[in-house]
């Protein structure tokens, strides 16, 4: 069973912690929010996944029992807008956003799908878990923001959790080493991502 305090599971949360609260910062930013709003877009992107999937496994939310998260979500938040601070440039057009979110997307991703093989969950709750915890962050900031959540209508996005997810019960399943499964997985969701952007795919749409 994959513990909680493994590097593999540790630096992957960790990961997704600090690109989730950079991709919302930077989205506060460009709204023309304040400080405290920034801050607020940065904290809710980066540990609402986490407290949808925590709730979701019936446990305490993870984000609400010690420092770690917190510290990093700031970390994150700091770094933004320092970068921001030192570029000045627009950040609306660039693609900046596009790539946090897609490595905030893989890393939660996984995440989502340990805490969904930890409390016994079959593969829909496997896909629940990991789509919930890579999404949620994204969509409350949207909803924030007074935007259509990201997650209803980009291109080929939330399809990478689900994709990610289903490899995530394919290969746990098969025994094959725990820490490959969580970096392969990772490394699944970010490149189909990364090749979604580059490649502009869409799902249909009517």
């Amino acid at each position: 069973m994959i513990a909680l305090n493994d590097f593999a599971y540790s630096i992957t949360n960790d990961i997704g912690l600090m690109a989730f609260a950079i991709s919302g910062a930077y989205k506060g930013i460009n709204c023309d929010l304040d400080i405290l709003g920034v801050t607020v877009l940065g904290f809710m992107t980066a540990l609402g996944g986490g407290i949808t999937r925590d709730i979701l496994a019936n446990r305490l939310p993870a984000a609400f029992l010690g420092y770690n998260d917190i510290g990093f979500t700031f970390t994150g938040i700091l770094a933004a807008a320092i970068t921001y601070k030192l570029t000045r440039k627009d950040i609306s057009k660039t693609v900046i956003i596009k790539i946090f979110d897609a490595v905030g997307l893989a890393a939660f991703t996984v995440t989502g799908a340990v805490a969904a093989y930890q409390t016994k969950f079959n593969i829909a709750g496997i896909i629940l878990l990991s789509f919930s915890t890579a999404v949620g962050g994204g969509l409350i900031s949207d909803l924030l923001t007074n935007k259509v959540p990201m997650v209803l209508k980009e291109d080929f996005y939330a399809t990478c959790a689900i994709i990610g997810a289903v490899w995530f019960y394919i290969t746990i399943n098969l025994g094959l080493n725990q820490n490959a499964v969580i970096y392969t997985t990772f490394s699944i969701v970010l490149a189909v991502r990364i090749l979604a952007i580059s490649m502009k795919w869409h799902l249909p749409k009517l």
